[in-house]
């Protein structure tokens, strides 16, 4: 698959501005995943997700009006509702999809490396974009068309990954592209853990949290455990709980359901010594297991694959993504200006 599959889309001005020139970009894109996501649900179910959304977008009306903006955005170049682009960055409302990944975090000299293959059911790749927001909040995330993104580095240097953990869920708490998004507002982890720990989780969620100044934080978070870190100098993360508490909440037997090789994806990865960025594109290139592997093609037990792979390099604030299986493709890298150079 060539590189020129993933777009990669530059945005420029005030939030609502960016907002709009994302969905004029990737209308078709940002109809299409609406029209699926309301075909996927009743219409019993459709009412109580906006309902839902509206108590959201009111929230976020008070503490992260430039958010709002931005989806407000979207929705005047796709011509959806505002409250309907909200539910696109809003899964938590239709029940968890199937997105196993693998991720791996390294302390250097000159600051942290935060890396991640993210895996989807097949064909997820066409949806998403790498977008790169200029301005005095400069910011680089990997998107699918329409939402506010699932990984992410700032001009400070702060980049996050995320990894699905299966622990309870909750009805309350804002949904967790929202927060991502909020903690890249920020200059450093612990200003990233501070957004982590005032807003309730309503789901299981690894994070991976990397900073220019190197620090690199491993969170666990869920409605009951709360938040759970840890700083690291090395990490690997698959799609169950590594930390005492959060394991106490883990559902085992929908684990071994949808993610099977996540024990497997561990143990490889441990192989792994990890002294620099090539090392870490070794792990995420790894087919040991295969299909189910770090580096993952769909089987049988585990329909999903690798649909991008990215590394940050907090310290010079580069992104490198590579749309679908690193080993088979090269990845483009993506420079940052820091926010005084703008």
């Amino acid at each position: 698959m060539s590189q020129d599959q993933m777009p990669v889309i530059t945005l420029r001005g005030s939030p609502k501005e960016r907002g709009r020139q994302h969905g004029m970009q990737l209308r078709a894109m940002i109809l299409e995943a609406f029209t699926d996501l309301r075909r996927s649900s009743d219409d019993a179910s459709w009412n109580l997700a906006q309902a839902r959304a509206a108590v959201c977008a009111d929230r976020l009306s008070r503490i992260a009006p430039d958010l709002v903006a931005e989806l407000d955005g979207i929705a005047e170049a796709t011509e959806l509702s505002a409250l309907d682009v909200c539910l696109l960055s809003a899964f938590e409302y239709f029940g968890e999809g199937q997105t196993g990944c693998t991720s791996v975090g390294l302390v250097q000299r000159d600051g942290a490396l935060i890396a991640q293959n993210w895996d989807a059911p097949a064909c997820t790749e066409r949806h998403l974009a790498v977008f790169i927001h200029e301005g005095a909040k400069s910011l680089v995330t990997i998107a699918s068309a329409g939402t506010l993104g699932w990984v992410g580095m700032n001009g400070h240097g702060l980049a996050l990954v995320n990894n699905d953990l299966i622990l309870d869920t909750s009805q309350q708490g804002l949904p967790s592209l929202v927060i991502r998004r909020m903690m890249l507002e920020q200059k450093c982890v612990d200003g990233a853990i501070a957004v982590l720990r005032l807003h309730p989780h309503m789901t299981g969620r690894c994070f991976l949290i990397g900073d220019a100044d190197g620090g690199l934080r491993a969170v666990e978070v869920g409605p009951s455990v709360g938040v759970t870190d840890r700083a690291v100098r090395t990490v690997v993360h698959t799609n169950h709980p590594l930390f005492p508490k959060p394991a106490m909440w883990e559902n085992v037997e929908e684990v071994a359901r949808h993610y099977p090789s996540s024990r497997s994806r561990l143990r490889a990865a441990r192989r792994f010594s990890l002294r620099d960025i090539n090392d870490l594109a070794a792990l995420l290139r790894d087919r040991s297991g295969a299909p189910d592997a770090i580096c993952k093609s769909p089987s049988v037990r585990e329909p999903t694959a690798t649909a991008f792979s990215v590394i940050f390099d907090c310290g010079r604030r580069e992104a490198m993504v590579a749309i679908g299986r690193p080993d088979q493709t090269d990845y483009r890298v993506i420079r940052m200006l820091h926010p005084a150079d703008v």
